[in-house]
């Protein structure tokens, strides 16, 4: 799987500068999935980890960093030409593969979120 090609399919102008659909979006997507297995449940605690981190107003983010946030939250809503994500155990993994390849990716910006967020409360439910 080309991890970047996925990203860049969804670095659209229209993707990376609509934060207020993206929201919506990403609301009714989590409201979809039922968090039973334990990458799913990781899948749900990375995604909304790195909405967390977009939304955060006082968090200046890097734009490399914030465009692929973006995309992977994108991907993430997406499901059109994929392994529909209704389909048990197999349907969220190319999901959760490519949000574990952004996280490692932009592992160094997370880590300056913790650093710089001293009022962090890890509220994900």
């Amino acid at each position: 799987m080309d991890f970047e090609k996925i990203l860049a399919k969804y670095k659209t102008y229209e993707n990376v500068n609509n934060f207020k659909r993206l929201k919506e979006e990403f609301d009714k997507k989590l409201k979809k999935i039922p968090p039973t297995m334990e990458y799913l449940r990781n899948l749900i605690l990375d995604v909304k980890l790195i909405y967390r981190i977009l939304a955060d107003p006082h968090f200046n983010l890097r734009t490399e960093a914030r465009e692929d946030f973006m995309a992977v939250l994108w991907y993430f809503i997406d499901s059109k030409d994929r392994i529909p994500d209704w389909i048990p155990i197999v349907g969220f993994w190319d999901d959760y593969k490519l949000v574990r390849y952004v996280k490692e990716k932009h592992k160094r910006e997370i880590e300056r979120y913790f650093e710089e967020t001293k009022f962090f409360i890890a509220n994900y439910f």
